[in-house]
Order: C-alpha cells, then structure tokens, then sequence
C-alpha cells in the first residue's frame, strides 16, 4: 500500500459515508503508524465548490446538514440521503431520551 511508503503524520479520508467508514476498518491494521485518521464527509466538496455551501442563516442555526440533506445531490452510490438520515431520530431516542 502506498500509504506505508509516504508514512504519513495524518490521514483525511473523503469518501463519504458509510465507505469511509468501511475502507478505515478494513485497513485498520496498514494504518497503525499513523498519528490520526479521520473521515471528513461532504466536507471537501463544499471546500471544492462541488457542493455549494449552505445559506449563512441555516449554519447559524446549526442546520448545515438539514440544508445538505434537502438539497445537496444524491452521491454516487448512494440510493436515498432520506433513507441514511432517517435512522437519526431512532438514535436519539436510544442513547439520549431512553438511556
């Protein structure tokens, strides 16, 4: 793999979920040298202009990902953002409201 040969300090990984979920744990072992590793998202779609970013007012409320949701495009490989994000309210409930 090429990463053991660059031995890099850090590791950002823009796949998108859940594939860059997927790949950091099938290659966890190759990636033991490095110092942190961690999956940005969308993030660097929005930086690359791929995405245009949400309205000032939704990220002033926080609600950055309900403005992606609504109306970013479906990435590739993907069947619904609907179908991902509605596993959310479930969430909540068992590790906020049911303890």
């Amino acid at each position: 793999m090429l990463l053991k040969l660059a031995k890099p300090d850090v590791l950002i990984l823009a796949m998108g979920a859940p594939y860059s979920d997927k790949w950091l744990y099938k290659h966890k072992d190759e990636l033991q040298g490095i110092k942190l590793v961690f999956g940005v998202g969308g993030s660097l779609d929005v930086i690359s202009g791929k995405v245009t970013p949400a309205p000032a007012i939704w990220k002033k409320m926080n609600l950055e990902w309900a403005h992606r949701l609504l109306f970013a495009p479906v990435a590739k490989g993907q069947k619904s953002r609907w179908r991902r994000q509605s596993a959310l309210p479930k969430f909540v409930y068992r590790t906020i409201i049911r303890k």
